[in-house]
C-alpha cells in the first residue's frame, strides 16, 4: 500500500456497496448553462467530482457531466468574474480545467499575472488571508505548481515560494494570524513549500522555511488523553478534528515536511496526531455531524486514506474502511462542504484510481 500505485482500502463487498451509494447520489441530470465558477461550492468543484467519477467508473456518462459543469463554470466566470483565489476564484477554475485536460488561457494568464503581483506586494497586505490556501498566495501557488513547465507560471511560482519562505516564524506580515490549520493557518504554506521542495522546485531559503515552520507547529502542539493535538489561535482550546483547522490537516502538513526534509521526527508526530484524532470520541472530535471535506467526516476519511496509503499501517487502513462505511449526514452538492467532496473521499477509499484532485487540499 505504500507509495506507487493507489490501492483500495475497502474489502470488495464493502467497496461495491460504497460505489452503489456514490452512483445513486450522482444520478445523471441536465447541467445548467451557467453556474458559479467557484471550486468550493460551484461548478469547478462539481467538474472535479464528476471527472473523478468518470476516471473510476468510465463509460457511464460522468465525463459529459464533468465537461458540462466546467463549461457552465467558465460561462459563470465570464459573466460574474471572480477573485484569483483557489476556492472562490480563478485559480480553482483553472485547476479544474487542467485536471479535465482542457485549457482556459485567459483564466490561466490572469492567475499567473495576479500571483506575481501579489507575491511582490505581500509585505503590504494584511496577515493571514493574503497568504492562506483558501484565497491567498498559497492557494495560487497550488495551481502554479502544476503548471511549472510554462515559463511564466514557473517564474510566478518562484516569486510565490520566495514570498512564503521569507525569514520569520510564519509567512505573511506579522505571521499567519489564524492558527495552525491548513485552510487559513501555517500548515497551508508549509505543505505547499514542502511539496514544491519534494518535486524539485526550490528557491533560496525554502528548505530552511520548511524546517522553521515545522518546528513552530511542533512547538505549538498540546496533548490530551488521546495524544497530540493543536489548539485554536484565539480560543486556546482544541478545535474540531477537521482538514481545515484541526489536527488531521496539520498532521498531514508535518508528514509532507518530514518527507521533504528526510526527517522522520515530523512524520512520526504526524501519524501519532492522526491516530489520536481517530481515537477521540465523536463528541470530542466534532466532525461526525458534518459530511464535508472541509469541516467534516469526509475530510477525516480522506486524510486517513492518504496516511494509510503512505504508511501501509493496517490500523489506519481498517479505520479508513470503518469511516467509509459510516452514514454521512445530508448536505449540499458542493466540493468543500457537500456531496461532491463526500463522493470523492469514498471513491478514493473504494477504488484503485489515485485522487489527484486532493492537491487542492494540499494533502499530496
Amino acid at each position: 500500500m505504500t507509495g506507487g500505485m493507489w490501492t483500495p482500502l475497502l474489502p470488495p463487498a464493502v467497496a461495491a456497496a460504497v460505489l452503489d451509494r456514490v452512483r445513486s447520489a450522482a444520478r445523471p441530470h441536465r447541467v445548467p448553462r451557467r453556474v458559479r465558477p467557484h471550486l468550493a461550492a460551484g461548478g469547478a468543484g462539481l467538474a472535479l467530482a464528476y471527472h473523478q467519477l468518470d476516471r473510476c467508473l468510465p463509460g457511464r456518462g460522468w465525463g459529459g457531466l464533468a465537461e458540462g459543469y466546467l463549461a457552465a463554470a467558465a460561462a459563470g466566470y465570464e459573466l460574474l468574474g471572480a477573485s484569483t483565489g483557489l476556492f472562490g476564484g480563478a485559480a480553482g477554475l483553472a485547476f479544474a480545467a487542467r485536471e479535465l485536460g482542457q485549457g482556459l488561457p485567459a483564466v490561466h494568464e490572469r492567475v499567473v499575472a495576479e500571483a506575481a503581483r501579489q507575491a511582490r506586494e505581500v509585505d503590504d497586505s494584511p496577515a493571514g488571508h493574503a497568504v492562506d490556501l483558501v484565497s491567498g498566495l498559497t492557494g495560487t501557488g497550488v495551481y502554479l505548481l502544476g503548471q511549472r513547465r510554462d515559463p511564466a507560471a514557473r517564474t510566478a511560482l518562484r516569486q510565490v515560494l520566495t514570498a512564503l519562505s521569507r525569514d520569520g516564524d510564519a509567512p505573511g506580515p506579522g505571521g499567519v494570524a489564524h492558527g495552525s490549520g491548513v485552510a487559513h493557518g501555517l500548515s497551508g504554506p508549509l505543505a505547499l513549500l514542502a511539496l514544491a521542495l519534494t518535486e524539485g522546485m526550490a528557491v533560496p531559503g525554502q528548505r530552511e522555511a520548511v524546517a522553521r515552520y515545522a518546528a513552530v507547529l511542533i512547538e505549538r502542539r498540546v496533548s490530551d488523553a488521546w495524544g497530540p493535538n493543536w489548539a485554536g489561535a484565539t480560543t486556546g482550546r482544541p478545535v474540531r478534528a477537521s482538514w481545515c483547522r484541526g489536527s488531521p490537516g496539520t498532521a498531514r502538513a508535518l508528514w509532507l515536511a518530514g518527507t521533504a526534509l528526510g526527517d522522520e521526527a515530523p512524520r512520526d508526530l504526524a501519524v501519532r496526531a492522526l491516530k489520536a484524532a481517530l481515537r477521540r470520541p465523536a463528541a470530542v472530535r466534532r466532525v461526525d455531524g458534518d459530511p464535508g471535506l472541509c469541516h467534516g467526516l469526509a475530510g477525516l476519511l480522506h486524510i486517513t486514506s492518504r496516511f494509510a496509503h503512505d504508511t501501509g499501517d493496517p490500523e489506519l487502513a481498517a479505520t479508513a474502511a470503518g469511516l467509509a462505511a459510516s452514514s454521512f449526514p445530508a448536505g449540499g452538492p458542493g466540493f468543500l462542504d457537500g456531496a461532491a467532496g463526500v463522493a470523492l473521499a469514498l471513491l478514493a477509499a473504494a477504488t484503485d484510481t489515485g485522487p489527484a484532485w486532493d492537491r487542492v487540499l494540499l494533502l499530496a
